[in-house]
């Protein structure tokens, strides 16, 4: 691999890439040099070749020699302080020393780099510089990062990296093949040490960044902050470090002039608790992936808290899978315990993203990238957040989480981020714009002034012979790049009609136009006649043998395809003998044809280029005599035989449909008459668009100006083309077979016609609208005087106005099946019987109109449906009436309109509905409160539903009733023993069955237990010792109390439930002894019932049987009414109906 990479560096390397265009332009001088002026012999050749290898080896000796300074300059600015630092530096003793070692060191490293074939000194690669507090990890991070740094020997500040003077106190330079990353010191980062000589110091590296490597100091700042050192700040340290961090990175923006990219990294994330126990399954490539975010250029620290939070989900979900594949406890409790250590991290990073990175209006935000976690190494004791909130919230000792750490150190999440986010974003940073302008204007003059240069010098050189040899080499390159495309083209037989490829080659052979000739007409050395004449000679030439073959081939096959349509194969036969000299040529019916069938096969705009330049290369075709082409006899005999057959009136009407007066009428199409206002109502239900319509020569300006004009022109026409039909055949030009046959054609006319708009009347339909709102707003455009059906059908009226000026027998059927469409908007001229008078239509819009307001009375907070139907006389059954007795389209529009109108007013019966049973005065509500978890409902539930709630939800009047009463009622059948939703005037109800049989329900509740309408809920029963029961026992109901099992068992109880004393008790005990089974509460009774079981006794009785500690016994009630709630109850197990919008 390594060798790969040298050899690819060697091939791109700019000495290698020149030495090849300089190879290649000297082969190209050589070869093809004397076909120029002056360069016939070897001698200029090989001067001219020697100056291409002098200028490559100038321009890349300056290049490198450029570099070398650069890298010289680097050198010194790396070893030398800057201007403010420099009195702190000479005070120190051994600081010459320090220098003239270090410069020794970068020498030795930029030679070792200059000696590399990657063709990339040190300004070439991007910069990157790192800051962050001191320890924060910035070296172990570049250290463990995977990058290749060339420099292997190994010295204090490790492999691959240069230190300033004094260690670090200024920076570390780090070389690697990918860019130069500099570490900088951590104290020009917090500047708490000495402020001044750090900032001195800090501002002074800048400037040497500045002066060293103008073009572009810097691609990005990465920063890098230890996340122990902010988990376990205060929240004032926290916001130093910061703002310190703010102001270093404002401080490179202004005094570099640049908008750098910033990536934040967050180290030493091993020292998160059960940090090494999460990630210990991953393997070396799974170590090197980017944990963390990269932010959208268009956002910035705002998008931190949402990117940690998938952070932590993705945590979430892996948490099952780390669980199952740890076996060891201890770290099962790390690995469980990590996602909330991350979690716990929330607070303290976003504070300090934020704090760090917002911007204002003075002071823009910087240009954050991303921000991300990572571990170079593990060392050192791992932070358990959590454990320390817990023992700082109960005051107990934190002890120290167990160090499960590897036995070696590994890097996670620094490779892939260094070498393919940031390193991969090296061209982020903004240029600085004064330069830029500058580079340009220098690279536009240079341009400039190296094409005025060279247009004078051949001008001066070449004014004669220059342009003659020209003109030749283009018409011999010309020829040379035809003959290429001929190669590929078919001359005979013909199989295919390859037009566009064909009108590409034609184009490039057609003559152009005359040019004013120069010097080399004035010295007589001017081709320009012959290679004129040669040219148009090839174009002819081409036009004979390759357009005219397709032409007649593509009319062959054309007869071949459609021999059951004899107008269409009289059409092409004639054609076809024209072309093959077999009949008089007429360039303009001959054009017209070809134009015809290539506008059916090359439609549209696109397309329109290509049939102009067909049509302008059969014009210079049919410019000329045409040679002999050999015809298919048997192909014309048998189109003869078939199209004979055709009636004189048919080929005639086909006559009239191929003139040009056809061709120009427009098509009238439904957008015409609509407009984009009213298009955006009607659609195609065929899939076609409403800018398709009926061909001009099928609407009434077609037979005035197409049809009824040249009609007798058209006879003639047919009359002299006996040749096509290949027998002398007499055809009338006068008298009444001339009117006859007329009719004739007048009657073939109107057949199409009248099927062609039917079928386009058939497929015009309304567009669908959504909601009701929607219906609202389209009902009422179409029911309005402004209506586009009222438009569209004036339009479609008006282009069937086919009355000419005089009568014509043949179109009286046209004319009458179209009537009722034009009376719907006819409108009686003045004085005429029914001047001034509504049109039919008008009537229908009114029909219309009022079923939109229905609709929008019966919007929410407007009328109820069933009271808008009554009041308005339900428009849209009458609009399914009025359908009936009108023509197409309207009768599809008013069965749309009433299908939209009902459709509407279903919506809003149930938005009514389902407003008024979630409104504050509607039983949603309390029904949840009484029924959900509540006890009868829920015989589980612990607590009772309250009586007065009770009674105000299910009493007769009550919420449910008095809702049902003027929401539902007319929408249900409650006439048999089910109830049925049911329709209203069209109008789907708003409550579905399950929610039908959830009121039916209520209802029985409400029968039950409010008997004759009360108010309050009454149950009559009576109770009555068991002779069968096992053992003796005392029922409690309240303050009554029954014996049963006993020789003196108590006489029989009538009670009523909730009765005076509200029954808020009931017990059963055995003998003497306490109750066994005891219940309290407003439902006591029911919840003593369901201690036990009933069961049918006879004679309308239910025997009571409850069974506690052993021992058994039983009562006998008797319900005051068939219908009671003592065996079934329907209370259980109710559910509250449901009524949702639409």
């Amino acid at each position: 691999m390594q060798g790969l990479s040298s050899l690819a560096a060697l091939l791109l390397n700019r000495w290698t890439s020149g030495l090849a265009g300089v190879a290649t332009a000297g082969l190209l001088v050589w070869y093809l040099g004397p076909l120029l002026p002056g360069f016939a012999g070897p001698l200029p050749r090989a001067l001219l070749i020697l100056l291409l290898v002098l200028l490559w080896a100038g321009v890349n000796g300056v290049l490198s020699w450029r570099t070398r300074r650069r890298n010289r300059a680097l050198a010194a600015a790396m070893t030398d302080a800057a201007g403010g630092d420099r009195p702190a530096r000479e005070a120190e003793a051994d600081a010459a020393e320090e220098v003239a070692m270090l410069r020794d060191r970068m020498r030795a490293a930029l030679a070792r780099l200059g000696a590399r074939r990657d063709g990339r000194g040190l300004y070439e690669r991007p910069w990157f510089v790192l800051i962050g507090p001191p320890g924060s990890g910035k070296t172990t991070a570049l250290r463990n990062s995977g990058l290749h740094f060339p420099l292997e020997a190994e010295g204090e500040d490790g492999p691959g990296a240069i230190g300033g003077v004094g260690g670090t106190r200024l920076c570390d330079w780090w070389f690697a093949d990918e860019a130069v990353l500099i570490d900088t010191a951590g104290r020009y980062t917090t500047q708490d040490s000495d402020a001044v000589v750090d900032r001195a110091g800090w501002l002074g590296f800048l400037d040497i960044l500045r002066r060293t490597r103008p073009r572009q100091p810097l691609n990005g700042i990465i920063v890098v902050i230890s996340l122990p050192t902010l988990a376990a700040a205060e929240v004032a340290e926290r916001r130093a470090h910061a703002r310190a961090i703010r102001r270093r990175i404002d401080e490179i923006g202004e005094r570099l002039k640049l908008r750098l990219p910033v990536y934040v990294v967050f180290s030493k994330a091993d020292r998160i608790a059960g940090f090494d126990a999460w990630f210990d399954d991953l393997d070396r490539e799974a170590r090197a992936q980017v944990w963390g975010a990269t932010f959208p250029l268009a956002e910035g620290v705002d998008s931190f808290a949402g990117e940690f939070r998938l952070l932590l989900e993705r945590l979430d979900r892996r948490l099952v899978e780390r669980l199952q594949a740890e076996r060891t406890t201890a770290r099962r409790g790390l690995i469980a315990g990590f996602p909330l250590q991350v979690a716990s991290l929330a607070r303290p990073l976003t504070d300090f993203m934020l704090e760090a990175f917002t911007g204002s209006r003075l002071a823009p935000a910087p240009f954050l990238r991303g921000a991300y976690l990572t571990s170079a190494t593990q060392e050192g004791t791992p932070l358990d957040r959590i454990t320390g909130l817990l023992a700082r919230s109960f005051g107990i000792d934190q002890q120290r989480v167990a160090s499960l750490r590897p036995a070696e150190g590994r890097s996670y999440f620094v490779a892939k981020l260094l070498r393919e986010v940031i390193l991969g974003e090296a061209l982020l940073a903004t240029h600085r714009p004064g330069r830029i302008r500058r580079q340009k204007l220098l690279r536009l003059g240079g341009f400039a002034a190296i094409g005025l240069v060279t247009l004078a010098g051949a001008a001066l050189l070449w004014q004669a012979q220059a342009a003659n040899d020209a003109a030749v080499q283009r018409a011999g390159d010309s020829l040379a790049a035809n003959r290429a495309r001929l190669a590929g083209m078919v001359l005979d037989p013909v199989t295919r009609d390859d037009l566009p490829q064909l009108a590409a080659l034609l184009d490039a052979m057609a003559p152009p136009p005359p040019a004013p000739e120069g010097a080399a007409a004035f010295f007589g050395l001017s081709q320009a006649g012959k290679l004129a004449e040669g040219s148009r000679l090839a174009y002819r030439h081409a036009l004979e043998r390759l357009l005219l073959p397709r032409l007649v081939w593509r009319i062959e096959q054309q007869m071949r395809a459609r021999f059951d349509d004899p107008d269409f194969l009289y059409q092409a036969t004639r054609a076809y003998l024209m072309l093959g000299g077999a009949g008089p040529l007429d360039p303009a019916v001959l054009r017209g044809w070809l134009q015809a069938d290539w506008q059916a096969r090359f439609p549209g705009t696109l397309n329109a280029a290509l049939r102009g330049r067909l049509l302008a290369h059969l014009d210079a075709l049919l410019a000329e005599p045409l040679p002999p082409v050999t015809l298919d006899g048997a192909l014309v005999e048998a189109a003869r035989a078939t199209f004979s057959r055709v009636t004189l009136a048919a080929r005639v009407h086909g006559r009239l449909r191929a003139t040009d007066a056809a061709a120009r009428l427009p098509a009238w199409t439904p957008a015409m008459a609509l407009g984009e206002a009213g298009a955006r109502f009607f659609l195609r239900p065929s899939g076609r668009p409403l800018t398709e319509g009926i061909p001009g020569f099928l609407t009434g300006a077609g037979l005035r100006e197409a049809v009824l004009r040249d009609l007798p022109a058209a006879t003639r026409a047919v009359a002299g083309e006996s040749w096509v039909l290949g027998r002398a055949q007499e055809i009338p030009t006068e008298g009444p077979a001339v009117a006859e046959l007329e009719q004739a054609v007048l009657a073939l006319w109107a057949t199409e016609a009248q099927q062609a708009w039917d079928a386009l009347l058939g497929d015009i339909a309304l567009a669908p609208v959504e909601g009701r709102e929607g219906s609202i707003e389209s009902l009422y455009v179409l029911g309005s005087p402004q209506s586009p059906m009222r438009d569209l059908l004036a339009a479609i009226a008006g282009q069937l106005a086919l009355d000419p000026p005089a009568p014509e027998p043949a179109l009286a059927g046209i004319a009458a099946h179209f009537q009722a469409l034009r009376d719907l908007t006819a409108r009686p001229a003045a004085g005429q019987p029914g001047a001034g008078q509504p049109t039919p239509l008008d009537g229908v819009l009114r029909l219309i109109n009022q079923l939109q307001q229905a609709l929008a009375q019966a919007s929410p907070g407007g009328a109820p449906v069933p009271a808008t139907l009554q009041a308005a006389g339900d428009p849209a059954q009458l609009l399914l009436a009025e359908a009936g007795r009108q023509p197409a389209p309207l009768a599809l529009w008013l069965r749309q309109i009433a299908a939209t109108g009902r459709a509407g007013l279903s919506s809003a019966a149930r938005a009514a509905a389902a407003a008024a049973f979630a409104g504050s005065d509607g039983p949603a509500a309390l029904c949840r409160s009484v029924v959900n978890g509540r006890y009868p409902f829920d015989s589980s539930a612990a607590e009772d539903a309250p009586i007065d709630d009770f009674i105000r939800l299910f009493a007769p009047g009550g919420l449910l009733d008095s809702f049902f009463q003027s929401e539902l009622r007319p929408y249900v059948d409650t006439s048999g023993e089910v109830w049925q939703a049911r329709s209203l005037g069209g109008v789907a109800p708003p409550a579905d069955a399950a929610t039908v049989a959830a009121f039916q329900r209520a209802a029985t509740i409400r029968a039950m237990f409010f008997p004759a309408g009360g108010a309050a809920p009454q149950l009559h029963f009576s109770l009555a010792p068991d002779p069968t029961a096992a053992a003796a026992a005392t029922l409690r109901l309240g303050q009554a109390s029954l014996e049963t099992g006993t020789t003196a068992a108590s006489a029989g109880l009538t009670l009523s439930w909730p009765g005076s004393d509200g029954m808020a008790s009931a017990a059963l005990a055995f003998g003497s002894g306490p109750p066994a089974i005891e219940t309290h509460g407003p439902w006591a009774l029911f919840r003593l019932l369901d201690q036990g079981t009933a069961q049918p006794a006879g004679t309308g009785q239910i025997r009571l049987r409850f069974a506690a500690g052993g021992r058994d016994t039983a009562f006998l009630l008797r319900p005051g009414s068939a219908r009671h709630p003592f065996a079934r109850n329907p209370l259980r197990g109710f559910r509250c109906p449901v009524i949702r919008q639409p």
